[in-house]
């Protein structure tokens, strides 16, 4: 299902979709991460959307961090603890790419215990508004734990062609 076009949508016959995020966000041990570079995705057979967040070096393969969010977009807004059944993301993790001189790989940090508070500012045909606020700890199962804080502003709009 395309979000954004329906027979309500302002020329929902040409419509472009523009991507305007930002995260900010401080890891235990790390330097903190904050990135504008936040691609957007949706399912086209249902309301599932995704943000994926990177910093990526060399060639965007061997080294990199980021964090990727996915969940419905008519989410509501309210406090959610991971570990709750209710839980409404799908995949909210940070992640690190470690790399050797043969093969690379993922870290996966997806939260344990804490919070993750969302604001729904907008959730419409012409705009999808989401604030994150996140404070987390994770741990990949090959590495130690991290204590994950920061926010998300998500921002995705419908324009005219």
């Amino acid at each position: 299902m395309n979000i954004f076009k329906n027979k309500n949508s302002p020329n929902a016959q040409g419509t472009y979709i523009s991507v305007n995020c930002d995260l900010q966000t401080s890891i235990s041990n790390r330097v903190d991460f904050n990135t504008q570079n936040i691609e957007f995705q949706q399912d086209p057979n249902s309301t599932r959307i995704e943000f994926t967040a990177s910093a990526f070096e060399k060639n965007l393969v061997n080294y990199g961090k980021g964090m990727t969010f996915r969940f419905r977009s008519d989410i509501q807004s309210g406090s959610y603890n991971p570990t709750d059944s209710d839980f409404p993301f799908e995949i909210f993790q940070y992640y690190e790419v470690g790399a050797s001189d043969s093969y690379s790989t993922f870290y996966n940090y997806s939260p344990e215990s804490g919070t993750i508070d969302v604001e729904v500012i907008s959730n419409d045909c012409q705009a999808l508004r989401y604030l994150i606020n996140f404070d987390f700890k994770g741990k990949d199962h090959r590495t130690e734990e991290l204590h994950i804080t920061g926010r998300a502003e998500l921002n995705v709009y419908m324009r005219a062609s």
